[in-house]
């Protein structure tokens, strides 16, 4: 092939031709080089797509796991249906657990001493059969003559009366800014509250603070001693009891009033008392088995509470 003009012609002669291009000739390869040329450029295209499909499987096989993962959501947990005992230790020593008396047979409560129990039985039924004949008519009538109103009246004005024995006993139990706060609240209900008829220290901040001698012997460390029943007093303890002796020393109808006019007033303190209380005893003898031994375990509890809350103000008179 060549054009006029001598610019460019191309010309082949076997195996030594040359290629010219315009005034340059430039060197042909050799017809068999070429397939080898092309076999290289084949194996580098080959190469190139193996790493493609490589990456592309990278790619793809994290995003194919998270589709396969939200269309098939985790198992749920595997949640355990053994259940424990509630009073299990835990690892813990026994000797460091404390009783539980639903699941220990050895939780029992305390057995209190009762040496005298068949005496104390007769004097109970005696003190019943004086309460139906002559207490429960006693105390209906006075229920039925004088109003709630009155009632109440009446026992604050017998509760603030024992403010002395309350002053004496927290100064012997060491208490003396509770027998400063008695004192106070004795002469507000005193002189404002019409001898006690009316609660007035509640509006100064004041209250009494009760405390009797059997609740100082207690906090020294004298024991209850023998439960007893009192005829026509009803329970009490050998320690108790002792102590409602020697408050009566500090008590102002001891010093007041004649022996027969202070039976007569500890009589009132007695009936007014039993109104407050008449419809539990009723209750408690209606409904129970033995009256006596649920008669002997309230009162030994409410009297480990009174011991237990000495130096807390009275909160009970103000609500009457």
């Amino acid at each position: 092939m060549a054009r006029s003009g001598g610019q460019e012609y191309i010309s082949r002669a076997g195996s030594g031709a040359v290629l010219t291009l315009g005034e340059r000739p430039l060197p042909q390869t050799d017809s068999a080089v070429i397939p080898a040329q092309e076999t290289g450029m084949a194996a580098t295209y080959r190469r190139w797509a193996v790493v493609y499909a490589v990456a592309a499987a990278l790619l793809l096989v994290p995003a194919g796991a998270a589709a396969e993962g939200s269309a098939h959501p985790p198992d749920p947990p595997v949640v355990s249906t053994v259940v424990e005992n509630p009073h299990s230790s835990g690892g813990l020593p026994n000797d460091e657990l404390e009783p539980d008396p639903l699941f220990d047979d050895e939780a029992e409560p305390e057995e209190i001493y009762d040496p005298f129990e068949t005496s104390n039985r007769a004097i109970y039924s005696f003190n019943r059969g004086a309460s139906k004949v002559f207490f429960d008519p006693l105390t209906r009538g006075y229920r039925f003559v004088v109003p709630g109103v009155v009632r109440r009246a009446i026992l604050r004005a017998f509760h603030n009366l024992n403010a002395p024995i309350f002053i004496v006993n927290n100064l012997l139990q060491l208490r003396p800014l509770d027998a400063l706060e008695t004192l106070g609240a004795f002469a507000m209900n005193l002189t404002f509250g019409l001898g006690g008829l009316v609660e007035t220290a509640s509006g100064a901040g004041l209250a009494l603070v009760p405390a009797d001698f059997g609740q100082t012997l207690a906090k020294v460390g004298v024991g209850p001693g023998p439960y007893i029943i009192m005829p026509l007093l009803g329970p009490t303890t050998l320690r108790d009891g002792l102590g409602f002796v020697v408050d009566r020393a500090f008590h102002p109808l001891t010093y007041v009033l004649a022996v027969p006019v202070q039976l007569i007033g500890y009589g009132g303190i007695g009936v007014a008392r039993r109104d407050e209380v008449r419809d539990q005893m009723q209750a408690l003898e209606s409904s129970s088995i033995d009256p006596y031994a649920v008669l002997r375990s309230a009162y030994t509890q409410a009297r480990a509470k009174q011991i237990e809350a000495a130096g807390r103000p009275e909160t009970a008179a103000s609500s009457l």
